[in-house]
C-alpha cells in the first residue's frame, strides 16, 4: 500500500509540474499533453493494457529513457487519463 501511495504522489507531482510548465510557456495544458495521452491510449488499445502497464511498456523505449521531460509529460498524461483535472 505504501508503494502505491508513493506512486500516486509522484504522478500528481508530475501533473502539477506539467501544469506549471504549460502556464510558464503560455501553452494550453491539455493541448500540451495531447500527444502523450494519444500515445498512451494507442498503446493501451494495441496491447490490451490498462493505464499503468501501458506506461511501463512505453518506459522501455529509448525516447522515453533519453528524455526526462518526456517522462514527466507521459506521467502527467497518465494521471489525466486516470483522473482528469478540472
Amino acid at each position: 500500500m505504501e508503494q502505491q501511495i508513493k506512486m500516486a504522489a509522484k504522478l500528481y507531482e508530475c501533473r502539477d509540474t506539467a501544469k506549471s510548465l504549460a502556464k510558464m510557456q503560455g501553452e494550453n495544458y491539455k493541448e500540451m499533453l495531447a500527444p502523450y495521452t494519444d500515445i498512451i491510449t494507442k498503446v493501451m488499445k494495441a496491447n490490451n493494457l490498462k493505464h499503468i502497464p501501458a506506461l511501463l511498456k512505453i518506459s522501455g523505449t529509448k525516447t522515453y529513457q533519453d528524455s526526462g521531460m518526456a517522462q514527466m509529460l507521459f506521467m502527467a498524461a497518465l494521471t489525466e487519463l486516470m483522473e482528469p483535472s478540472a
